[in-house]
């Protein structure tokens, strides 16, 4: 089963997703909180307003009449209109209309589930509290009070008229402008805390992130400085890991660069030393008359200046191959009359060393996109190698072949081989498995680093493969295309 990558990615899109589901939530949960009281609140409003309008009515009920008579029927007329219960009580306290009573002779159920009828049940049993009856004065004299239930609460204590809003009259109805501010307020503090809570869920998912990208800051800053051993600790699989991942392979390289830059600098020093010692060493014994300036001791300062000259010169090519500098002239060519013509070009060196140079080639090579001078250096490179590394009656053999879409070019000897531990450190610069005996057969140590580096230009690769006591191949394959 595929492991979930809970990357960097996946993690900012969870955390975006969980800030705006917990908005989503808070506003929704204030907003129905704030526009539930709102709405109970401008009902009782409403219901206190109601209740001074019927109290109204009963006023000029009264101021008409007298007396309450017929307060009965207007009561449970605007009762069965407005859907509330209403009760009326004279200054005394008895009452005097209540729309909870049935008409003579008809039976129902009070509040409390008991059977009454006007006639048998006692309306003072169910009066409502003292605190939520109403005042009622006709010409300024108290004749009595009322107390009004809202619709749906029938069976409860009966709401308090109250007063009106301050500055509305005293029958207006509310208006429903509070629920518009009411929902508004909700929907900001809503938006303010959802902010608040995200900025904490951002600042608690971004603190692990920030903190491996300050660890990587202060890793590259020590790298910057000079410090090459300068890592970034990772932790995790996640986007920033394979950052610091990637850190820690380039720092690698940089410190193993650094360190191949300072062997070669030491390398190429202790090369230059040799010959520019015996050339000293020769022009001091001259100048002290200790040697004569015969051609034997110039041509040992010559030898030693051409041993300069060539070492000077791979140097400066491999320095232009490794930028790549190097202006390669491609042009269409027979890998066969290069091998022909190196072989040529090496085969007295072979006779005079005893060493057999053969060249194969198979028929029908395809012709190479290549610089041919640069290949013919690559080959000459190879077997020269091969030459001074087989000892007399020894077998070079340089061969060409198809070997699927590319062409390979193979150099075989019967040298004493290479050891297993060396073979992976033949291709590098200044690399010797014996340098005593290149050095006396006038080898710098580059040859196989360039032929590397000119090869790879051509878009090809070298290999070798040798065992200790059986010889040696060193080749390389090149593109057709």
């Amino acid at each position: 089963m595929p492991r979930l990558k809970f990357g960097l990615q996946l993690r900012l899109a969870l955390g975006f997703a969980a800030i705006l589901a917990l908005s989503t939530v808070a506003v929704a949960v204030f907003t129905s909180k704030a526009a539930e009281r709102e709405v109970e609140a401008v009902q009782l409003e409403l219901d206190r307003v109601r209740a001074n309008r019927i109290a109204v009515a009963l006023t000029d009920h009264y101021g008409s009449n007298g007396s309450w008579d017929g307060s009965q029927a207007l009561v449970s007329r605007i009762s069965f209109q407005t859907e509330r219960e209403i009760v009326v009580v004279d200054p005394e306290g008895n009452v005097v209309a209540d729309s909870r009573l049935r008409p003579p002779g008809r039976r129902g159920r009070d509040d409390r589930g008991r059977i009454f009828s006007h006639h048998s049940e006692d309306p003072d049993h169910h009066l409502p509290p003292p605190q939520y009856f109403t005042p009622i004065a006709s010409n300024g004299v108290a004749v009595g009070s009322v107390a009004v239930a809202g619709p749906g609460r029938r069976g409860l204590a009966p709401l308090p008229p109250g007063e009106p809003d301050a500055g509305s009259p005293p029958d207006a109805e509310p208006s429903l402008s509070r629920l518009a501010d009411a929902v508004r307020k909700s929907l900001i503090l809503a938006g303010v805390i959802g902010g608040a809570v995200g900025i904490l869920l951002v600042l608690l998912l971004s603190r692990r992130v920030l903190r491996s990208v300050g660890n990587l800051t202060s890793a590259a800053r020590s790298l910057g400085a000079g410090d090459l051993s300068s890592r970034a600790h990772v932790t995790g699989h996640d986007e920033i890991a394979e950052l610091g991942q990637a850190f820690n392979s380039m720092a690698d390289a940089l410190e193993d660069s650094e360190r191949q830059r300072r062997a070669m600098v030491s390398d190429v020093a202790h090369e230059l030393r040799t010959p520019l010692a015996n050339i000293q060493g020769h022009i001091e014994a001259m100048q002290d008359g200790l040697l004569e300036p015969d051609a034997t001791a110039l041509g040992t300062i010559h030898q030693q200046a051409l041993y300069l000259n060539r070492l000077v010169e791979d140097l400066r090519l491999l320095s232009a191959t490794e930028a790549r500098e190097l202006r390669l002239e491609l042009e269409p060519t027979s890998v066969t009359d290069i091998i022909q013509r190196v072989a040529d070009s090496f085969r007295p060196r072979a006779e005079a060393a005893s060493v057999v140079l053969d060249t194969e080639a198979e028929e029908g090579l395809p012709l190479l996109s290549v610089d041919r001078l640069r290949i013919e250096q690559v080959v000459g490179n190879l077997v020269d190698n091969a030459i001074r590394h087989t000892p007399a009656g020894g077998t070079v053999t340089v061969s060409a072949f198809r070997d699927s879409d590319r062409v390979r070019v193979q150099i075989a000897d019967t040298g004493a081989g290479i050891p297993a531990d060396a073979l992976p450190h033949v291709f590098d610069r200044l690399y010797r498995a014996d340098s005593s005996r290149d050095r006396a057969t006038g080898g710098t140590g580059l040859g196989l680093t360039i032929v590397r580096q000119l090869v790879e230009a051509h878009g090809g690769t070298v290999w070798v493969q040798s065992q200790e006591g059986a010889g040696s191949r060193f080749g390389f394959d090149l593109p057709v295309s």
